[in-house]
């Protein structure tokens, strides 16, 4: 029989707490030295936006000096994010801004006034950190529950104060990023992807008809086809290229090490360029027949017949250029119906982007479910292509399909992270079962790491393969865009978390707490699992620490990014075209599962922000840190792909995730108000209950009128907006100069955040211009790659001794384009490059 007490339980979660706080401070302060040894010596991984983007989009370098980075970084103006990253991360980051200014007041108000109501002279019984909670109010002192009906209240509103204010400037900036010249002039923004098409108008030429009622009329149109074995090919040709460029630069670097070798060992001068063009074949006195490269083609490579891969590669690439060739000219020809028939799919590029956005948002068809999904701002590169294949019927029983796999995933999943939970609290899990009670006689330091340390990370692991099984439902429900599968992920991720990484572990830790008291008196249940769930605050206290000190910190040094870099440059950068990608390439967020992260930190400290008030304070550094972190880094390292830009339609969704956090912390408050029992076993705090109940209802009002009213404004632009949109031949609306003036203070673009507005005025508008509307649109910007594409360049490097010459020729002498521009080989088979792949957009100053 264990002898350890409950008291020395709490000690035990303390010494948890502390443990958990010391090893983030260690860790930070070692992940922060590192970064200020390294910042200034690895450009490429600390400062890549400052050389490697094109001229306008660059930002000068961080300050080399000890500390003087730090305040350049909290200077430096949010906006920038907009033009060099997309509004997606400038959403983000003012996201991030947006928590500190609630969990600001809610840590001042809640440490001044509820820490010292649950912890002085409460005549509770809890000791350590737990003192600081709810469940410390004794049973005599019940009247001092008043104080956390008052707060909840005040901070709730407070929270609806900065939503109102969010919703209202959000719509504001995603309206002036949308009517920019720049964004204006590129041909997603007056593109609408339709699918599920009638047959009567899978034509150009209906199509066109069919929108020529809206402002400006069609510009042009793509209908989708079914392209039959063309894909197949496009996806054999791929990989016969990517196979060829290894295979050529590993036959190059295998006759550069044999060469290095022969002069060393024998003393001989290596071959010259004049003596490889004299005698080609020479590359095989140093590279014999079974050296060359070969490779298998059954499955993996793993079986199957065994083949020069050289000579392999080149014969495939010649045999689907011909096939794709011919492909190539009946899709443009008059009989491409014949053989590639419409799908239900198609692209129409409207010649305003006011007839985009109005055809989007209008009812289009008489009949149920056709031409209803429309998507608005579609980039080619954004596509998934095999999804334009399915019909509104389809798709429907997809989508039922899709999340009926989500939610049994989350059911199955209810178990590991349960089991992560019981281990958070073994402190009180050791008393509660006897054969358990050896790990109550662990050293403290043992104890603290055990259930402080252990679950975070187990967590972690638990949920790293989920976005990808995520992403997979989301696919096979039919959405024809990955920034839709990624708003689609972030849902789904957002339940997961809240489900498995908060409320399954919140209860099972406060289940465990209460272990001793139900097996005495099981009755008392209900009661004691209200009373007990604020101590599961400390595994949530200890969540906090880990992930702002160690995830902020560990943000700023990337060192995965770092190891990886050089891992990949010198192991796995074996072609010019990798070693391309791993130098010149920047990193970027997959933002379907980077927001549901920090909205879970969001919905955590809300949660607890009464309950146990001293999260409020680690949320309030957390998100601190992580807004420096990730201001830091969209400024100065990633660098997004415009294909994904979503213009910022993850904020409304993380705006309706505060709402999530709300929403449990009144449902528990009131569970724990109507739950609450006096000395005489009476309950006492039924009118707090009460209020409790009418705050849900309010705040359910308030969302349901908040979006409600915002919603339509999120994804389209307003009629009223027409007079900002370039193009447009007859004014719709009255001149600027008749609405309201805008105040100096709306004018400012160099605060952050920006202040809410209320003329039509943009923060990030440019000047009108009369070529905006391209004439040159690219006839194929938004047909299948395998219907149009070329071959891609074979890119092999020029090695110091000239043999690439005779691959070069031996390659185009198979029918295959191929070049060896920006890319050589040392003497010892390095491969280095200077510039971008053939054909690829390159700029001299880069």
């Amino acid at each position: 029989m264990s002898t350890v007490t409950a008291a020395d339980a709490a000690n035990k979660s303390t010494q948890t707490f502390i443990t958990a706080f010391v090893t983030g401070l260690i860790v930070a302060g070692a992940y922060l030295v590192a970064f200020l040894i390294l910042k200034n010596r690895f450009r490429k991984i600390y400062n890549p936006r400052t050389y490697l983007v094109e001229p306008k989009k660059r930002i000068d370098p961080l300050p080399s000096g000890f500390l003087s980075w730090i305040p350049a970084i909290l200077k430096a103006d949010a906006t920038q994010i907009i033009s060099s990253n997309g509004l997606d991360a400038y959403v983000f980051v003012r996201f991030l801004y947006l928590m500190i200014e609630i969990f600001l007041p809610f840590m001042l108000v809640t440490w001044i006034i509820i820490i010292p109501v649950d912890a002085a002279a409460s005549k509770g019984t809890n000791t350590g950190i737990e003192k600081l909670t709810f469940g410390n109010v004794g049973l005599s002192q019940t009247p001092r529950y008043a104080a956390h009906l008052i707060i909840v209240w005040l901070l709730t509103f407070w929270v609806f104060y900065l939503i109102k204010r969010e919703l209202a400037a959000f719509v504001i900036l995603r309206q002036d990023f949308l009517l920019s010249r720049e964004h204006q002039q590129l041909p997603q923004s007056r593109t609408v992807l339709v699918t599920g098409v009638p047959k009567e108008f899978l034509t150009v030429e209906a199509l066109t008809k069919f929108c020529s009622v809206l402002p400006g009329g069609v510009k042009r149109v793509w209908v989708s086809r079914k392209l039959q074995d063309l894909p197949d090919l496009y996806s054999r040709r791929m990989k016969a290229c990517g196979k060829l460029e290894s295979a050529e630069t590993k036959l190059l670097k295998t006759a550069a090490k044999a060469i290095l070798k022969a002069t060393k060992k024998t003393g001989a001068v290596a071959p010259s360029a004049a003596d490889i063009e004299a005698d080609p074949s020479i590359i095989g006195q140093y590279v014999s027949v079974k050296d060359r490269p070969h490779h298998k083609l059954g499955f993996l490579g793993l079986w199957g017949k065994k083949v020069d891969s050289i000579d392999w590669a080149r014969e495939e690439i010649a045999e689907t250029n011909k096939l794709l060739d011919a492909g190539h000219e009946v899709f443009a020809g008059p009989s491409a119906q014949d053989k590639y028939p419409a799908e239900s799919a198609a692209f129409i590029a409207f010649n305003t982007q006011l007839a985009a956005h109005m055809f989007a948002q209008c009812l289009a068809h008489h009949a149920p479910l056709r031409m209803s999904a429309r998507y608005v701002e579609v980039d080619q590169e954004d596509v998934v292509w095999s999804n334009l294949s399915i019909n509104p019927y389809q798709a429907t029983v997809r989508y039922a399909l899709g999340w009926a796999a989500t939610i049994g995933l989350i059911i199955l999943w209810a178990f590991p992270v349960a089991f992560v939970g019981l281990i958070s609290n073994v402190s009180s899990l050791c008393i509660s079962v006897k054969w358990m009670a050896w790990l109550c006689k662990l050293p403290t330091p043992v104890n603290g790491i055990i259930q402080g340390a252990l679950p975070p990370i187990a967590l972690a692991v638990l949920f790293i393969l989920l976005p990808i099984v995520l992403r997979l439902f989301a696919q096979f429900e039919g959405i024809p865009l990955r920034k839709e599968i990624e708003l689609s992920l972030m849902t789904r991720y957002f339940l997961f978390l809240v489900i498995h990484g908060f409320l399954t572990v919140t209860l099972a830790s406060g289940l465990v707490a209460a272990i001793p008291s139900i097996t005495k008196n099981p009755s008392s249940a209900v009661t004691l699992l209200a009373t007990k769930l604020p101590s599961a605050s400390t595994f949530f206290l200890t969540y906090f620490v880990t992930t702002s000190l160690a995830g902020a910190s560990g943000g700023l040094l990337q060192i995965v990014a770092l190891i990886v870099y050089y891992v990949k440059l010198f192991i796995l950068g074996s072609t010019p075209r990798a070693v391309y990608g791993i130098k010149f390439t920047l990193g970027y967020v997959a933002w379907g599962t980077l927001f549901p992260n920090m909205t879970l930190l969001t919905v955590i400290g809300l949660t607890y922000s009464v309950i146990a008030p001293l999260v409020c304070g680690f949320a309030f550094l957390a998100f601190g840190l992580f807004w420096f972190t990730y201001k830091y880094l969209f400024l100065w390292v990633y660098a997004a792909p415009s294909s994904s830009e979503t213009g910022g339609l993850f904020y409304p969704k993380a705006m309706s995730h505060i709402f999530v956090g709300l929403y449990i912390e009144q449902v528990c408050l009131a569970g724990l108000f109507f739950l609450a029992q006096d000395e005489n076993k009476k309950n006492i705090a039924i009118p707090q209950g009460a209020f409790m109940v009418v705050l849900i209802v309010l705040t359910i009002l308030f969302q349901l009128t908040m979006f409600s009213g915002y919603e339509p404004l999120f994804s389209y632009l307003p009629l009223s907006v027409a007079d900002r949109i370039e193009g447009a031949t007859e004014p719709l609306l009255a001149s600027p100069t008749d609405r309201a003036e805008i105040s100096d203070e709306e004018k400012k673009a160099d605060t952050f955040p920006p202040p809410p507005r209320t003329s039509g005025e943009g923060l990030i508008r440019s000047p009108p211009s009369a070529d905006s509307q391209r004439s040159d649109l690219d006839p194929n910007a938004f047909d299948h790659p395998a219907s149009y594409e070329k071959q891609r360049t074979i890119w092999i490097p020029e090695d110091v001794h000239g043999l690439f010459k005779f691959e070069v020729d031996a390659t185009k002498a198979s029918g295959v384009d191929v070049s060896s521009v920006g890319a050589v080989m040392n003497e010892k088979g390095t491969v280095d490059v200077t510039r971008s792949p053939p054909g690829d957009f390159w700029a001299e100053d880069m």
